[in-house]
């Protein structure tokens, strides 16, 4: 079993207009202590416009639609400007409308931003934010795992490098830009609950984001993970989220 050293408590990051509000409340997060803030990289929410009523819930008082989302990376830097130790993770972004390259600047981008506290957390998707969009939810793991290679690779040297996936092909690509602590880029946390995406989250993830889960299939997919790790001899700090 994964030895538990820290409890870490996290809130949700703030992601709504106004804008002043975002700043005020990351500040409030901060300084009260909390270890870290969450925030969605959504164009939908879950919630459909017909049910978005005050007797369903208090904010659509507030609250036009369930579909307004600040864009994740930039309110992420804003956060991180105006904080001193909350970490910022996303939760979660994916490859299927960001390119991979992307994420890996664009998360490199957030460690120098924030000094450090930044995390990647990244899915496989959800076709709400897809389909609608003219984008194919389709082969969602399998762009994943190619995304997290390419991810990785980027991460871990800045010659140009060849990439021959199904999903993305490259040549001699190159992004230079390194870590903000050289060889220490952002701890990867991975949204997973079938099998493939639990192994992928064993292979290349500092951590897990499961969702939703009753506390026997929670210790279930941990577990699973753990033995997924075993297998592959990774030996690193692992978070499990709840």
């Amino acid at each position: 079993m994964t030895d538990i050293h820290d409890l870490e408590i996290g809130a949700p990051g703030p992601f709504l207009p106004p804008y002043d509000n975002v700043v005020r409340n990351a500040q409030t997060i901060d300084s009260l202590g909390y270890d870290s803030m969450a925030f969605p990289d959504h164009f939908a929410g879950f919630i459909p416009e017909e049910i978005w009523t005050p007797d369903v819930t208090p904010l659509a008082l507030i609250q036009q639609s369930p579909h307004t989302y600040y864009e994740m990376a930039s309110i992420m830097a804003a956060c991180a400007v105006v904080t001193e130790r909350v970490k910022l993770l996303s939760a979660v972004t994916e490859p299927l409308r960001i390119h991979p390259v992307l994420l890996a600047q664009t998360f490199l981008t957030l460690d120098h931003i924030s000094r450090g506290r930044a995390i990647m957390g990244i899915g496989a998707g959800e076709i709400e934010n897809v389909e609608p969009y003219g984008l194919r939810y389709s082969g969602q793991v399998g762009k994943l795992r190619e995304a997290l290679e390419i991810i990785t690779t980027i991460w871990e040297t800045h010659e140009p490098f060849n990439y021959d996936g199904n999903f993305w092909k490259m040549r001699n690509a190159v992004m230079s830009l390194r870590p903000a602590v050289e060889g220490k880029p952002p701890p990867i946390w991975i949204a997973a609950h079938g099998p493939k995406m639990l192994k992928i989250t064993a292979e290349f993830g500092d951590g897990w984001i499961p969702t939703l889960l009753q506390p026997r299939d929670y210790g279930e997919k941990l577990r699973e993970i753990e033995q997924h790790r075993k297998q592959l001899n990774q030996t690193g700090e692992f978070t499990a989220a709840l």
